[in-house]
């Protein structure tokens, strides 16, 4: 259940909430698959959001889709709990308080536990950047192809204003280690 390249012994990461649809098909241009399947047919996605490895990907390299903390947790909160804006922050404060410390969004958010490094890292707010830097790419795609494929048709949401201090203090000591490991900040 792993999304995987054979052709270049890679593993996808594709945490929810982190711009894995729009990846997807990106990468399915380089025959990454999940369970035989291509992650993305031109129809149906086929990729899952596991961020696990195994002993027969034991030297496979590892690219992680990842998105700043705090937003990321706001677009959970809000995908899951049909947020809309005439609830306030308070609904908001109310989830990070009492109910992600009990749910099983709680597991979604820590995903992926970090236990190795990823070779290569696709934050959401530059995604085209991070692409970019992947050395397979530009065997299948172009400048122009890269820059159509990545343009976002809907902007990444404000979260900013859905936070105050004591908000932003529950969600980093939630996930420190993504602040640190993806290199965002406090």
């Amino acid at each position: 259940m792993l999304n995987v390249s054979e052709k270049y012994k890679y593993i996808w990461w594709a945490p929810e909430r982190t711009g894995s649809r729009k990846v997807a098909p990106i990468l399915s241009y380089f025959g990454f698959t999940n369970q035989n399947k291509q992650l993305f047919d031109g129809t149906n996605f086929h990729f899952n959001h596991n961020c696990l490895t195994n002993e027969q990907y034991k030297d496979y390299k590892i690219i992680c889709n990842t998105r700043n903390p705090y937003s990321r947790v706001y677009s959970l909160f809000k995908n899951f709990y049909h947020y809309t804006t005439d609830k306030g922050i308070d609904s908001f404060r109310d989830y990070l308080k009492y109910k992600l410390p009990n749910i099983g969004l709680l597991e979604l958010s820590l995903k992926p536990k970090l236990v190795c490094h990823p070779n290569y890292i696709i934050r959401l707010e530059y995604m085209r950047e991070d692409l970019s830097k992947i050395p397979f790419i530009y065997d299948v795609l172009t400048d122009e192809q890269l820059d159509y494929l990545t343009e976002h048709g809907k902007g990444i949401d404000s979260w900013e204003e859905f936070y105050d201090q004591e908000m932003k203090d529950i969600v980093y000591e939630l996930l420190e280690d993504h602040f640190e490991f993806f290199g965002y900040k406090k």
